[in-house]
């Protein structure tokens, strides 16, 4: 969630509400040209829980449309590492193509005083699932951020040029709609204004 609001705003709001579900929509300067690009934060834990099926139910629905995908992961929550492999395995089974975008993210690099989780972790576990490692800063680092999204933007862009195919099969399943601008500008200053006081 974090990561969305630093690459849409250029702000880092360390108070949010995480794994909203929210659907946000972006023009993208990508290699000379304007692209339109829709960011969902999904629900992210896979664990055994009670409401498991649900968050996988509400899981499949925002992976079916998708055409790429980061698997974010704090280094100070070695429990969110370890979500990152039946992620990766859950998006596989909803996209088997291998071609799909799967970007492995490191956040909170910053913190390094709480590191519970070595980049070289981080970078064998992509290594073993065939993705790319970033490891970034949210909070000190709109750059890297903006980074790591213009990254899977360029991957998807090059899947789409390369297969017809993937882009009428991808245009029949259905987008959800774009969430109301003035609640995410409502959240915003919420979180502004809570600093303040």
């Amino acid at each position: 969630s974090a990561m969305i609001v630093r690459f849409l705003t250029k702000r880092f709001i360390g108070d949010y509400e995480p794994n909203t579900g929210n659907l946000y929509s972006r023009l993208v300067h990508l290699e000379g040209d304007h692209v339109a690009v829709q960011i969902q934060d999904t629900p992210g834990c896979i664990q055994v829980q009670e409401d498991c099926v649900q968050v996988l139910d509400s899981l499949s629905r925002c992976v079916k449309w998708a055409e790429g995908f980061l698997l974010v992961y704090s280094i100070t929550d070695y429990s969110s590492y370890q979500s990152v492999r039946p992620l990766h395995q859950h998006v596989r089974k909803v996209h088997p193509d291998a071609r799909t975008p799967i970007i492995i993210v490191g956040n909170k690099a910053d913190l390094l005083h709480a590191r519970q989780v070595q980049a070289k972790e981080g970078l064998q576990l992509a290594n073993e699932l065939g993705s790319l490692f970033l490891e970034i800063s949210t909070s000190d680092d709109s750059q890297g951020v903006c980074d790591v999204f213009q990254y899977l933007c360029k991957e998807v862009s090059k899947l789409q040029h390369a297969s017809s195919v993937d882009r009428r099969r991808t245009s029949i399943i259905p987008r959800p709609k774009s969430p109301n601008m003035q609640d995410l500008k409502r959240r915003f200053k919420q979180a502004l204004s809570s600093k303040v006081k």
